[in-house]
């Protein structure tokens, strides 16, 4: 065919030897007519990239258009110094980045930025951080800030108006108050036996019948078990239990049209009704003084000195089985597996916890409080070191109000403020060779760097987790049993899901053992059952 007939073919090919056929022809005329338009939108699109790498450079922001944008859109143009890291338009890379590995997200920009620095949180701008002059200053204006509009909506629904997270000023400092009475040593003295008896019954019952242990599922059911009995004094049925899983999903569900906050809504309600009633039954047949939480919280008050009332008691108690047993189950799954990847440590916790109690204390379940914190040293140790290594959580978040410094940076008003406990875990510093599960460094005479300022796997602050000692005993009693009853464990790769020896991860919104790993159990055969 002639060339004339086909155009498009011959200037598709066309790029720079333009003068391959004569230009007296009709059609070469055209075709070289368009091979320069060509060239010169080639041109164009090489001096508009040019310009953006040279704007990018100057503005540090690598071709980001969404972090250039949100620059303009938060105005931080207007300030000299915020700290490194990016936000982008919406936080919507970041916050999506740190859900999927909430530990690799934190490790990662520390690695890149320092331990100072400013990424988005559920969609908010935020400023995490964790070096020692941070927490300093931090502390020092903590108190002030408020809580409530650093949370995401659906959580802040869900975790109702009784819940402390949401609390600042007066009304937080009074619901406090009411936290020692069911937290504090008092009342751990009065659990521990309760605790010792459960888990003797889940240890030498379920889990010596099955020989077997999958650390995400079995600690969880276990702990959600435990903490109805230890706060309502009753074990719910299986079905209503298990509404616990649709609340806490509900809690960090995306946004309010999604089914799973739609389920959360509905779990929290039948939760609700039979907190109340199992209460109120309680109360009217003048039982209380067998229900240690339930009695305490019926004297309950509020910051103006009026009595809870019973909605508010049985939202609380909710909101307190929920808060700890996922923690606790984590830091037993953790444990558990780092203690198998270190056998050396996992020999010391073993002989500490055989020699501790005798095996009628142990078949009594009458251990105490003062038993398990003066004789089980190394134990507990290994699982503060456990929360070190296997970071179950952030800090708290708080807004900033007003534009301050921090750090020697800029933080402007309205961005979230958190001191993040694994910034601080990674410090060399404070914690040589942190990679490495060092149960020792937390004997008071291997390292006197350690303090509250450097090590607070619950946050810190007025918001820190109040049931942070509550759940290093469950792990301490659970520790005991387990040890006595099984010399060691290891992967179970004859359970039909397991695919690798060492576990998947539930990242939020605490770091949990996926429920389908498993460990074999090796029996101690010395141990009477």
């Amino acid at each position: 065919p002639r060339l004339g007939h086909a155009p498009l073919e011959f200037t598709s090919r066309m790029r720079v030897s333009v003068y391959s056929t004569s230009v007296h022809s009709t059609s070469s005329l055209g075709a070289y007519t368009a091979a320069a338009r060509d060239a010169l939108r080639h041109r164009r699109l090489a001096t508009v990239r040019r310009n953006k790498r040279e704007i990018s450079s100057k503005l540090n922001l690598d071709l980001d258009l969404g972090q250039v944008l949100g620059t303009v859109k938060r105005n931080e143009g207007l300030y000299d110094n915020l700290p490194p890291g990016k936000v982008g338009l919406f936080g919507l890379r970041e916050t999506f980045a740190y859900l999927n590995d909430p530990n690799k997200f934190i490790r990662t920009r520390v690695e890149k930025y320092g331990p100072v620095f400013k990424t988005a949180f559920f969609f908010k701008p935020a400023v995490v951080f964790g070096s020692p002059e941070a927490i300093r200053e931090f502390k020092e204006f903590e108190g002030d800030l408020p809580a409530d509009a650093a949370l995401p909506e659906t959580f802040r629904e869900l975790h109702t108006e009784y819940g402390a997270l949401r609390m600042s000023g007066e009304r937080h400092k009074a619901t406090r108050a009411n936290f020692g009475k069911v937290l504090g040593r008092s009342a751990l003295t009065h659990y521990t036996p309760i605790l010792a008896k459960l888990t003797r019954d889940f240890v030498k019952g379920e889990l010596l019948e099955k020989g077997t242990l999958q650390p995400g599922y079995d600690c969880r059911q276990f702990c959600l078990k435990t903490l109805f009995q230890l706060f309502l004094g009753t074990v719910p049925p299986q079905d209503i239990m298990e509404k616990m899983y649709s609340y806490n999903e509900g809690l960090l569900a995306l946004g309010k049209l999604s089914p799973e906050f739609t389920e959360g809504q509905k779990a929290l309600e039948d939760l609700q009704e039979f907190c109340l009633k199992h209460f109120r039954t309680v109360r009217a047949q003048g039982k209380l003084d067998d229900y240690f939480f339930l009695k305490q919280y019926s004297q309950a008050t509020d910051e103006n000195g009026n009595l809870f009332t019973d909605e508010r008691v049985a939202v609380t108690t909710i909101l307190m089985i929920w808060g700890a047993f996922i923690e606790a189950a984590a830091s037993m799954g953790h444990t558990t597996w780092l203690l198998m990847r270190n056998p050396e440590k996992a020999k010391k916790v073993r002989a500490e916890c055989r020699s501790s109690f005798s095996r009628e204390e142990l078949e009594s379940g009458k251990l105490t409080l003062d038993d398990v914190y003066t004789k089980l040293t190394f134990t507990e140790c290994a699982i503060k070191e456990a929360l070190r290594v296997m970071p179950q959580t952030a800090g708290g978040l708080r807004v900033n109000p007003e534009t301050r410094t921090l750090a020697g940076y800029t933080i402007p008003s309205g961005y979230v403020l958190t001191a993040d406990p694994r910034i601080a875990f990674l410090n060399p510093d404070f914690f040589p060779d942190p990679e490495d599960y060092r149960p020792e460094r937390f004997l008071p005479a291997e390292n006197p760097a350690i303090t509250p300022d450097n090590f607070f796997p619950g946050g810190m602050g007025t918001h820190k987790c109040p049931g942070i000692s509550l759940s290093n005993l469950m792990v301490s009693i659970y520790l005991v049993y387990l040890n006595s009853c099984f010399d060691k464990w290891e992967p179970d790769m004859s359970a039909e899901e397991m695919d690798a020896e060492d576990p998947r991860y539930i990242q939020v919104p605490i770091v949990i053992i996926d429920d389908r790993y498993q460990l074999r159990l090796e029996r101690n055969w010395q141990y009477e059952m």
